[in-house]
């Protein structure tokens, strides 16, 4: 264990930062570096989206730059440029010596298999969503972007949210964040979950609630958790 990986290395300034935050901004042009290698392998190598959806059924050979497809592909690889980074940092983080992520085992095992079980359970019922909305006028029936979105993106919404929980819970018990999970925690988890609304939904109200639901009541409960458990 190198001595230097020490929170006080990586936050000299001493702005309280987590050894999670901490080991963000220490590591933070590797994290990018990581994300853009990984979001660059899964635009090249994800030629047609429409054949990763739970119908398959808005299949299209069409990938002009700017085409609906495209900008679906590019959703795709910045989501897995994110995941990508943050499974790099909880890797990260546990070189410091107030980490223990042994101790957290059981509760990062837990956030892999929601995630795992709520996106494949909310995948099956993805299409008759967007039938509900094409019914409610919500999403247009031939916006290929909005379907492919609804179909890919809602399923990962359900399982981050069935995974937040007890990602927050176990980086709290490795020693990674606060214990309370303070202001600053919620905060940014709060961002993340509202960014991935804004970025990955279609342009309406009705579908940003849905993508921000899940993940939103998760982090009520770590958060419900860490103050009352």
């Amino acid at each position: 264990m190198d001595p230097a990986e020490t929170v006080g290395a990586f936050d000299p300034r001493r702005r309280g930062l987590s050894p999670l935050g901490a080991t963000a901004r220490r590591h933070a042009r590797r994290l990018v570096i990581t994300a853009l290698l990984t979001a660059v392998v899964v635009v090249v190598a994800v030629r047609d989206p429409g054949l990763l959806s739970p119908t398959a059924g808005v299949s299209t050979t069409v990938v002009g730059v700017g085409g609906p497809t495209f900008l679906v592909r590019l959703e795709l690889g910045a989501l897995a440029g994110a995941l990508a980074a943050g499974v790099s940092l909880v890797a990260l983080v546990d070189r410091d010596p107030a980490v223990d992520l042994r101790a957290a085992s059981g509760w990062l095992a837990l956030a892999a298999a929601g995630f795992l079980v709520g996106t494949v359970a909310a995948r099956q019922f993805a299409p008759g969503l967007v039938d509900v909305l094409v019914e409610w006028g919500r999403v247009a029936a031939d916006s290929r972007q909005s379907t492919l979105e609804l179909e890919l993106f809602f399923p990962v919404a359900v399982g981050g949210g069935a995974a937040v929980a007890p990602l927050l819970l176990g980086l709290r018990r490795a020693g990674a964040l606060s214990r309370r999970l303070t202001g600053r925690t919620r905060g940014l988890s709060l961002l993340c979950l509202v960014a991935f609304a804004a970025c990955f939904s279609p342009p309406d109200s009705t579908t940003f609630a849905l993508y921000a639901a899940p993940p939103a009541v998760g982090l009520g409960v770590a958060v419900a958790w860490a103050e009352f458990g």
